[in-house]
Protein backbone atom coordinates (compact mmCIF):
# COMPACT_ATOMS: atom_id res chain seq x y z
CA UNK A 1 0.00 0.00 0.00
CA UNK A 2 1.24 3.08 -0.63
CA UNK A 3 1.18 5.98 2.02
CA UNK A 4 4.32 8.16 1.00
CA UNK A 5 3.55 11.22 -0.92
CA UNK A 6 5.86 11.60 -3.93
CA UNK A 7 8.54 14.25 -3.34
CA UNK A 8 7.27 15.94 -6.78
CA UNK A 9 4.19 16.69 -4.55
CA UNK A 10 6.47 17.75 -1.41
CA UNK A 11 8.39 19.71 -3.71
CA UNK A 12 5.69 21.88 -5.25
CA UNK A 13 4.01 22.09 -1.15
CA UNK A 14 7.25 24.19 -0.69
CA UNK A 15 7.46 25.96 -3.73
CA UNK A 16 3.54 26.86 -2.65
CA UNK A 17 4.57 28.06 1.05
CA UNK A 18 7.52 30.17 -0.40
CA UNK A 19 5.16 31.81 -2.63
CA UNK A 20 2.69 32.41 0.21
CA UNK A 21 5.77 33.90 2.41
CA UNK A 22 6.85 35.98 0.03
CA UNK A 23 2.90 37.65 -0.57
CA UNK A 24 2.48 38.15 3.34
CA UNK A 25 5.69 40.13 3.22
CA UNK A 26 4.71 42.24 0.48
CA UNK A 27 1.30 42.77 1.78
CA UNK A 28 2.19 43.62 5.10
CA UNK A 29 4.90 46.17 3.81
CA UNK A 30 1.75 48.10 2.95
CA UNK A 31 1.40 48.46 6.52
CA UNK A 32 5.35 50.04 6.96
CA UNK A 33 4.78 52.19 4.08
CA UNK A 34 2.02 53.71 6.34
CA UNK A 35 3.87 54.12 9.10
CA UNK A 36 6.97 55.86 7.33
CA UNK A 37 4.60 58.86 6.78
CA UNK A 38 2.42 60.50 4.59
CA UNK A 39 2.44 57.11 1.87
CA UNK A 40 1.16 59.65 -0.74
CA UNK A 41 3.73 62.15 -1.07
CA UNK A 42 6.25 58.84 -1.80
CA UNK A 43 5.58 58.96 -5.15
CA UNK A 44 4.42 55.75 -5.80
CA UNK A 45 1.34 53.85 -5.56
CA UNK A 46 1.68 52.37 -1.81
CA UNK A 47 -1.25 49.93 -2.17
CA UNK A 48 0.69 47.92 -5.36
CA UNK A 49 2.15 45.28 -3.20
CA UNK A 50 -0.18 44.78 -0.90
CA UNK A 51 -2.17 43.34 -4.35
CA UNK A 52 0.46 41.93 -5.55
CA UNK A 53 1.26 40.43 -2.07
CA UNK A 54 -2.71 39.29 -1.82
CA UNK A 55 -2.17 37.52 -5.44
CA UNK A 56 0.31 35.71 -4.20
CA UNK A 57 -0.84 34.68 -1.26
CA UNK A 58 -3.89 33.11 -3.31
CA UNK A 59 -1.51 31.30 -6.15
CA UNK A 60 0.89 30.02 -3.17
CA UNK A 61 -2.45 28.68 -1.33
CA UNK A 62 -3.48 27.38 -5.14
CA UNK A 63 -0.41 25.50 -5.45
CA UNK A 64 -0.24 23.97 -1.90
CA UNK A 65 -3.66 22.78 -2.28
CA UNK A 66 -2.42 21.23 -5.73
CA UNK A 67 0.61 19.44 -4.20
CA UNK A 68 -1.07 18.25 -1.06
CA UNK A 69 -4.30 16.93 -2.54
CA UNK A 70 -3.04 15.68 -6.36
CA UNK A 71 -4.25 16.54 -9.50
CA UNK A 72 -7.17 13.91 -9.36
CA UNK A 73 -7.51 14.66 -5.10
CA UNK A 74 -7.45 18.35 -6.62
CA UNK A 75 -10.11 17.86 -9.17
CA UNK A 76 -7.87 19.30 -11.38
CA UNK A 77 -8.45 15.51 -13.37
CA UNK A 78 -11.68 13.97 -13.42
CA UNK A 79 -10.28 10.11 -12.17
CA UNK A 80 -12.05 8.48 -9.14
CA UNK A 81 -9.51 5.69 -9.26
CA UNK A 82 -6.32 8.30 -9.10
CA UNK A 83 -8.26 10.29 -6.66
CA UNK A 84 -8.53 7.92 -4.01
CA UNK A 85 -4.66 6.93 -4.43
CA UNK A 86 -3.39 10.54 -4.02
CA UNK A 87 -5.70 10.91 -0.89
CA UNK A 88 -4.36 7.46 0.49
CA UNK A 89 -1.92 8.81 2.10
CA UNK A 90 -4.72 11.11 4.36
CA UNK A 91 -7.33 8.58 4.54
CA UNK A 92 -4.46 6.21 6.13
CA UNK A 93 -3.34 8.61 8.46
CA UNK A 94 -7.00 9.15 9.63
CA UNK A 95 -7.41 5.66 10.22
CA UNK A 96 -3.87 5.44 11.58
CA UNK A 97 -4.99 8.60 14.41
CA UNK A 98 -8.18 6.32 14.61
CA UNK A 99 -6.52 3.44 16.04
CA UNK A 100 -4.66 5.16 17.81
CA UNK A 101 -7.20 7.02 19.73
CA UNK A 102 -9.63 3.58 20.08
CA UNK A 103 -6.35 2.11 21.47
CA UNK A 104 -6.33 4.28 24.20
CA UNK A 105 -9.95 4.10 25.52
CA UNK A 106 -11.13 0.75 26.94
CA UNK A 107 -14.07 -0.47 24.66
CA UNK A 108 -15.14 -3.35 25.18
CA UNK A 109 -14.90 -5.57 22.18
CA UNK A 110 -17.25 -8.15 22.70
CA UNK A 111 -20.93 -7.35 24.35
CA UNK A 112 -20.76 -8.54 27.81
CA UNK A 113 -23.30 -11.87 27.81
CA UNK A 114 -26.60 -11.23 30.29
CA UNK A 115 -28.05 -13.70 32.17
CA UNK A 116 -31.35 -13.52 33.57
CA UNK A 117 -33.27 -15.53 35.87
CA UNK A 118 -37.28 -15.92 35.51
CA UNK A 119 -39.03 -15.88 38.44
CA UNK A 120 -41.39 -18.67 39.36
CA UNK A 121 -44.48 -17.11 40.55
CA UNK A 122 -44.79 -13.72 37.91
CA UNK A 123 -42.48 -14.61 35.09
CA UNK A 124 -40.73 -11.44 35.72
CA UNK A 125 -36.78 -11.27 34.49
CA UNK A 126 -33.94 -10.82 37.11
CA UNK A 127 -30.61 -10.64 37.46
CA UNK A 128 -28.96 -13.80 37.82
CA UNK A 129 -27.25 -13.04 41.27
CA UNK A 130 -30.57 -11.54 42.87
CA UNK A 131 -31.80 -13.58 45.60
CA UNK A 132 -35.42 -11.96 45.29
CA UNK A 133 -37.72 -11.13 42.39
CA UNK A 134 -37.52 -7.19 41.58
CA UNK A 135 -41.34 -7.00 40.46
CA UNK A 136 -43.12 -9.43 43.63
CA UNK A 137 -40.55 -9.76 45.78
CA UNK A 138 -40.79 -13.58 46.19
CA UNK A 139 -37.57 -15.77 46.64
CA UNK A 140 -36.03 -17.29 43.40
Amino acid sequence: MKTEISQERKTFYTIGLIITGIGFIFFLSVFAFAFLGDPFQMGFNFMAPGFIGFTLIIIGQGIMTFARLGKAGSGLVLDPKQAREDLKPYSSQVGGMLSDVLDEVDLPLQAKEVVKVRCRQCQALNDEDARFCKHCGSVL
